[in-house]
């Protein structure tokens, strides 16, 4: 289940469904960044590159920031520890520091409810250049960080329909067209 929900927000990421806050235009399933394997890294920026009035209201009026969406699924979740989570967003900030990115987002999977002290960490954190989420991929349950971009890996990146929609796919593919 974990890696179709991966499979799924890849899906959603490259149909533009974060268009309105950012552009990712290139995905990689099993980065190694800093010698931790993310099953999804994409990256992009938040200029659109959509029909010409588009563009040119993009070119005059947005800033063109770098920005990067990662992705980890947590298979050991019992091991999974507010220090594990601290040492993920050092990292994508160590890493946005290097690659010059105005924004990031962190987004774990788990199976079931993450351990309370990693979701009460997800969901006071409030540092604006790093949205954090987390989606139950049993239940669908979704939890985000307060603050801007947390809070947009729902509104337009709907973490929260991301169960039904694996669960629909697999219907899709198990019933005969």
């Amino acid at each position: 289940m974990l890696d179709d929900a991966v499979g799924v927000l890849e899906r959603n990421i490259l149909a533009g469904r974060l268009r309105w806050i950012a552009e990712l235009n290139e995905t990689f399933r099993n980065r190694n960044v800093d010698g931790h394997i993310f099953e999804l890294f994409a990256r992009g920026q938040t200029r659109s590159k959509g029909f010409l009035l588009s563009q040119f209201f993009a070119w005059t009026v947005l800033p063109n920031y770098k920005v990067s969406l990662f992705a980890k699924a947590v298979r050991d979740q019992a091991n999974f520890l507010r220090g594990n989570l601290t040492e993920l967003i050092q990292l994508i900030a160590r890493n946005m520091e290097r690659n010059g990115l105005k924004w990031a987002w962190l987004v774990l999977f788990f199976e079931g409810d993450p351990p309370s002290r990693v979701s009460t960490l997800i969901e006071e954190y409030n540092r604006n250049e790093i949205g954090l989420g987390s989606v139950n991929t049993y239940s669908g349950a979704v939890l985000t960080s307060n603050n801007l971009l947390g809070k947009a890996l729902v509104k337009y990146m709907r973490l929260n329909k991301l169960v039904s929609e694996v669960e629909d796919s697999k219907r899709k593919q198990g019933s005969p067209s």
